[in-house]
């Protein structure tokens, strides 16, 4: 597997991994403070402490999930890239 199939693909898991984290997250905070996560800067229900709880919350799980895609997408395309070989090997030989 290419460089470029792999950064896209390592991309791809990453931007499904980001948006499922934010529904976590905002689905957690929503049951756990009764209120919406804080995103509009218009929005005065919420205080400043809130606002800093739920971003360091947030950035925190960003980050787990960027470095854990990242590791876990460049682990699957080199189980892909060994198989993709295996499979020319086996061809090669005639053994398919």
């Amino acid at each position: 597997m290419n460089k470029l199939t792999e950064r896209i693909i390592s991309t791809a898991i990453t931007l499904i991994g980001g948006y499922v984290g934010t529904k976590i997250v905002d689905y957690t905070w929503r049951k756990a403070t009764g209120h919406d996560a804080p995103k509009d800067v218009d929005d005065t229900e919420n205080n400043m402490w809130g606002a800093i709880t739920f971003a360091t919350i947030s950035a925190g799980i960003t980050a787990l999930i960027r470095v854990t895609s990242q590791r876990g997408a460049k682990k699957a395309s080199k189980a892909m890239a060994a198989r993709s070989q295996a499979k020319k090997a086996k061809i090669g030989t005639g053994e398919v």
